[in-house]
């Protein structure tokens, strides 16, 4: 009787110690001030668009205390809601340590296209949200040129290009993507002269597919630079017209002018083009 009643005792005991102990921590945690703010961003070696400094100079800008300020004074969801309004920022954790020091963790927003016009640029994000670009990094994605249709740009080609993102060989192969007027796209590669009429974006996995095999198997056995013109809008073929003598002779005479204004003209420059060998007319 008595040994069940000192165990009873015991943990009302425990119970009470906790509790006033939790009660003494949490009001000692209220009084805690700040005395550092550690900013993380993740993914920093892959991306560069946020900077530690960014995310404070964003605090100090709303009027947000973080050193010297009482824990029971910070307003988390602000914090966190303010740093969510920059634009690279993709979400934010915050948190504190009892040593003072609060922490801030960012995750940074990933573009998959970037498009360029004359009086706008601006990214796409893996979630298919317009993201603004960065005074101090650049991404090297896919780019858009052409028509400018944001409607168009966040849902139909936005398709296409995770399509393109997904296959290894297109991903490296394809540079830019020009949007006409009616959503119709030209695709131009990274190697070769040629124009990719890719028609609209209707059946854009089956016209994706016959561009890779077609410069996987076909165009390694003719030579890259064979055609001018590469056309998938039809369906069970892929058509591909030569190159004219005439486009060549332009081509060939445009190519001529570009290297020739970009010489430098210095003596060293100079002598070591003298041991360099023309390059063969294809």
């Amino acid at each position: 009787m008595w040994r069940k009643i000192l165990n009873i005792s015991s943990w009302v005991l425990l119970v009470a110690y906790l509790g006033v102990s939790l009660w003494f921590t949490e009001q000692r945690m209220k009084q805690l001030t700040f005395r550092h703010v550690t900013v993380t961003i993740a993914d920093s070696l892959q991306s560069h668009f946020i900077t530690p400094a960014e995310v404070t100079e964003a605090l100090a800008q709303k009027g947000i205390r973080t050193t010297g300020n009482r824990l029971s004074d910070l307003n988390r969801d602000e914090v966190k809601n303010t740093v969510r309004t920059i634009s690279g920022v993709k979400n934010a954790l915050v948190y504190s340590t009892p040593d003072g020091t609060l922490f801030i963790e960012v995750s940074q927003r990933t573009p998959v296209m970037r498009y360029v016009a004359p009086f706008t640029s601006f990214y796409i994000d893996t979630e298919g949200k317009e993201m603004s670009l960065s005074s101090h990094y650049a991404a090297r994605v896919l780019v858009i040129t052409g028509a400018g249709d944001k409607k168009f740009l966040k849902d139909s080609l936005f398709q296409v290009v995770n399509a393109i993102r997904n296959e290894a060989f297109l991903d490296a192969l394809i540079e830019e993507i020009t949007v006409n007027p009616d959503h119709t796209l030209e695709i131009l590669p990274r190697v070769g002269d040629q124009r990719i009429m890719f028609g609209d974006v209707s059946n854009y996995g089956w016209k994706l597919t016959k561009l890779k095999v077609f410069y996987e198997q076909g165009l390694p056995n003719v030579g890259w630079d064979r055609y001018s013109k590469i056309d998938l809008r039809f369906s069970n073929q892929v058509v591909a017209r030569k190159w004219s003598n005439e486009q060549r002779m332009e081509r060939d005479s445009l190519r001529a002018t570009i290297d020739t204004t970009y010489i430098p003209k210095s003596k060293k420059v100079g002598k070591l083009l003298k041991n360099v060998k023309p390059l063969k007319k294809v």
